[in-house]
């Protein structure tokens, strides 16, 4: 028997696979084997690993990155009953979540009966206590520290600076703030971002509009790609108004690169000191955070790495203890 079934929707939510099976856990992430634990490391897969923990009768730990404002703000969720290990939902009239017709309720139902929900910031471990009504505990995730470290190296490129930017084109992600910003610095920074996402076609308009040198790659990059994009980068930039975790200032942070992020509670509880943080809805002020750190020089070779708490060896050794613990109760 497998000691976790662990249900990821993408590379980043296994990182610390390997590290954990290192420490000797039996983990597999496909498959219908049984398992002694459930992860659920992002809620997209919660439906799915709710039916095999039915199935197979065993505990589930959710991971809840976040509880978006205008997804779940002060509605109610809508009732769900579990057919033969499927959630459904019931119709609610009004009242209930403005956001994913059903999704957050059935998440809400997954956290009520997980032995376990974590959260990866203090911000985030808040709102699920509040909104969910379950104990929820702040246990940091990571940025991909195999990718993007100080071994990487980065120079400062010459010609003209660029500012980076890399999520999906969704207007809290608040990329539109990084093109009006680059038209304030009086050196003509052009712009580069990464994504894919309704907010496209209006991100062109407005750089069009100001004048500011603009790419913008919707097509999917490799991993090569994405890390040679930040090296290439004058600046990293995060303008984002809403984050769980906030990864795209810690990998800026990792590899040295300049680093200008927004003054939202994540990114002031992981990158605070290590970045240059902004309020929002000032375009001035994040022109003149981004002027200062175009004057940046890279960092000497033998600095330490940055980050030390976030990496994945981190995240496993946080981890480890929680999964042993657990798998020692339901023996």
């Amino acid at each position: 028997m497998l000691d976790i079934r662990w249900f990821a929707p993408n590379r980043y939510c296994t990182l610390p696979i390997s590290r954990l099976r290192e420490a000797g856990l039996r983990i597999a992430t496909e498959g219908a084997e049984a398992a002694r634990l459930v992860f659920v490391a992002d809620p997209s897969c919660g439906a799915e690993a709710y039916r095999y923990a039915r199935a197979h009768r065993t505990p589930v730990i959710l991971y809840l990155w976040d509880l978006p404002p205008w997804e779940v703000g002060s509605g109610r969720p809508n009732p769900v009953v579990s057919i033969r290990g499927r959630l459904v939902k019931v119709p609610r009239l009004w009242g209930g979540y403005p956001g994913r017709n059903g999704y957050y309720s059935r998440i809400r139902v997954v956290a009520r009966r997980a032995v376990a929900v974590w959260a990866p910031s203090t911000a985030s471990t808040a709102a699920v206590q509040a909104r969910f009504g379950v104990a929820c505990d702040e246990v940091p995730f990571c940025f991909d520290s195999d990718r993007f470290n100080r071994g990487v190296g980065w120079q400062k490129p010459r010609g003209v600076p660029v500012l980076f930017a890399i999520s999906r084109l969704v207007a809290y992600k608040n990329h539109a703030a990084v093109i009006r910003a680059a038209a304030l610095v009086s050196s003509g920074p052009s712009v580069h971002i990464i994504g894919a996402g309704p907010e496209g076609a209006n991100l062109r308009a407005l750089a069009a509009r100001l004048g500011v040198e603009f790419t913008l790659e919707e097509r999917w990059q490799t991993e090569q790609q994405v890390v040679d994009a930040y090296r290439a980068a004058s600046v990293v930039v995060s303008a984002s108004r809403f984050e769980g975790l906030g990864v795209t200032p810690l990998e800026g942070i990792a590899l040295g690169v300049p680093t200008v992020a927004s003054d939202i509670p994540p990114h002031r509880e992981f990158a605070a000191g290590r970045a240059r943080l902004v309020p929002l809805d000032n375009d001035i002020a994040l022109a003149s955070a981004i002027d200062n750190a175009l004057r940046f020089d890279a960092p000497a070779p033998g600095d330490a790495p940055p980050l030390p708490e976030l990496t994945i060896e981190a995240c496993a050794a946080r981890l480890l203890p929680r999964f042993e613990d657990l798998l020692r109760r339901g023996r």
